[in-house]
């Protein structure tokens, strides 16, 4: 059986196989990583609820009369390996799933069905010539791919937060809030992501293979600044209500901190983040002068007004290091390279026939003939996937480096105690891993564990203290 078995009409064999490197990087992605969880489920099993030697002496000196870090630390033990264990086992059935879920529908030649069945939508509610409609027709073929997406990872997604994060005391949405979130994610997705896509999809057309990394990547840009005005005082009350910090201890705290650090702050909300879960969180965003900052309820709860100016502290040490517009200018660049690979790459037939769509060598098409969103949609997820892993690993490492820094300039100001404290109750409030193992760490999480960012954050206080000395 020749591979995929739905083919478009005129479609011929390709050259080189495309379909059968992607899944089998796909395989080689699945293996690593599900070595990778092998090892972390194994360590969990064995000292997931144990407290590591290192991180007890260094939360024993935090302790007092009045707080018991360490015993709590201790007690919330057992409760954190069986939430990891319990999300460890549930990300391999998922992956798994995902993994023979996408291998099959590429064999079978969804995407070629997907596109077909849009274009005949198209031709019979909007008319036309198929070169005419493509743009209407490649929102309806991404409308038939995000409907099969969302019921194919439904279930796993109801089952996270109504069986695991439920069972282990943080889920506080229902089922009502959490199919209503569902419809706005989509109709969103509709309402922002159509025009977007269109957008780009015109652009591709007009300016075809020269120059079009320049045109989207300008393009792109100002998509970004739109978005990301736009996104936390349009889009995101939708979800959730923000209100401002109540006058107080803790806004005048947070108020004299930032003037301390000449940082812009505009206003101060808190957030109903208890309306869906009791994980807590807390960030900042805006441009220029206008900057935000923004308190979990759930954070307010969990740790006292000193640790929270604390945390805000280490928040300011990646303004103040420049990390938010560095994480911008490596996002504009990402995009800027990928789409110049893509105007390399978008002619090639091989990739479309392989993959069961009509490809026609010689025509005027920048894409062959076949749709531009599907020669985007084939781009990345065959030829751009290496380079993708390989970019967020390095951006993994990165982006530790970084919660170092921000957490020395917490240091500087004279937080160290405070912000050690806060994190170690946000850890075990949040049922953090205490002990990781090393390799699925460096290669997942985008945070340091516990006990090294307090081992930094003790050597940085002591240097800092050395130098006073001196």
């Amino acid at each position: 059986m020749e591979a995929p078995v739905y083919r478009q009409s005129g479609w011929e064999s390709p050259g080189n196989s495309w379909l059968l490197l992607s899944i089998g990087f796909g395989l080689l992605v699945h293996l690593w990583e599900t070595y990778l969880d092998y090892r972390q489920h194994i360590r969990l099993k064995v000292s997931g609820a144990e407290v590591p030697v290192e991180l007890k002496k260094l939360v024993e000196r935090m302790d007092s009369d009045e707080e018991k870090l360490l015993e709590k630390l201790t007690e919330k033990g057992p409760k954190a390996q069986a939430y990891a264990l319990a999300k460890s086992r549930f990300k391999f059935v998922n992956s798994s799933f995902q993994l023979i879920l996408s291998i099959a529908t590429t064999i079978l030649g969804l995407s070629p069905y997907a596109w077909d069945l849009a274009s005949g939508y198209g031709a019979k509610w909007f008319g036309g010539s198929p070169e005419s409609r493509e743009i209407k027709d490649s929102l309806l073929f991404m409308g038939v791919i995000t409907v099969f997406e969302t019921i194919t990872t439904l279930p796993f997604d109801y089952y996270s937060t109504f069986v695991i994060e439920q069972k282990h005391g943080f889920n506080k949405s229902t089922v009502r809030l959490f199919i209503t979130d569902k419809i706005k994610s989509l109709l969103l997705t509709a309402l922002i992501g159509g025009p977007i896509v269109a957008a780009l999809l015109s652009i591709v057309r007009a300016v075809g293979a020269q120059n079009l990394a320049l045109y989207v990547g300008v393009f792109v840009f100002c998509i970004s600044l739109l978005l990301l005005t736009i996104f936390p005082v349009v889009i995101q009350p939708l979800f959730n209500k923000y209100e401002p910090l109540e006058a107080g201890e803790l806004k005048s705290a947070i108020e004299a901190l930032a003037e301390s650090v000449k940082y812009p702050l505009y206003k101060l909300f808190t957030v109903d983040g208890s309306k869906r879960s009791n994980h807590s969180n807390a960030y900042m965003y805006g441009f220029f002068k206008a900057k935000r900052i923004v308190l979990f309820d759930t954070l307010l709860k969990q740790a006292s007004s000193e640790e929270i100016v604390a945390i805000l502290a280490h928040e300011l040490g990646h303004w103040s290091h420049g990390h938010t517009l560095l994480a911008f200018a490596v996002t504009q660049t990402y995009f800027f390279a990928s789409f110049y690979f893509f105007s390399r790459a978008m002619a090639a037939v091989d990739m479309y026939r392989s993959f069961g769509f009509r490809a026609i060598r010689g025509t005027k098409s920048p894409t062959a003939g076949a749709p531009i969103i599907v020669g985007l949609m084939l781009f990345f997820s065959t030829l751009w996937t290496p380079v993708d892993h390989t970019l967020n690993f390095l951006l993994t490492l990165n982006s530790r480096r970084m919660e170092y820094q921000a957490d020395q300039y917490a240091v500087a100001l004279n937080k160290a105690d405070a912000l050690a404290r806060g994190l170690v109750k946000i850890t075990f409030e949040n049922l953090g891993i205490l002990d990781p193992d090393p390799w699925y760490s460096t290669y997942h999480h985008s945070h340091p564990p516990l006990v090294h960012r307090l081992r930094a954050i003790s050597i940085a206080q002591e240097s800092t203290s050395n130098k006073k000395l001196d």
